[in-house]
């Protein structure tokens, strides 16, 4: 069980998207490694280096903008019993996310993290 790359989630206007990846890309010296839209719910997500940026509306943000952090794992039904198990708060069960499955959760201290293993034959 293991945590494989840790990212800070960023909330932006959709007119500010390709400054805010441009930025990220000149001070992390990373191209944008992935982009999807995700028209169903009007966001569209740049992930750079140890940022996922998220731009949409402010009403199309305010379903995924809890989330501060995102941790992909190798495991996350083994990390949804050890959250349990350390007292953290379980926001949704995990479920389908576009390339693998997701849990939030809030720790005893607060902060509430994505949580996110990618399907390997995705």
């Amino acid at each position: 069980m293991r945590i494989l790359h840790q990212a800070l989630r960023l909330y932006v206007k959709p007119e500010e998207l390709e400054r805010t990846v441009a930025f990220y890309e000149a001070i992390q010296a990373q191209p944008c490694e992935r982009r999807i839209r995700l028209d169903s719910i009007g966001i569209e997500v740049a992930v750079v280096g140890g940022v996922i940026v998220l731009a949409g509306s402010a009403e199309a943000l305010a379903a995924v903008r809890e989330p501060q952090a995102a941790f992909i794992v190798d495991s996350l039904d083994e990390f949804v019993s050890q959250l349990r198990a350390l007292g953290a708060a379980i926001l949704h069960e995990p479920r389908a996310a576009p390339g693998g499955r997701n849990v939030t959760a809030r720790h005893p201290d607060g902060l509430v993290v994505e949580y996110y293993q990618a399907d390997p034959t995705a």
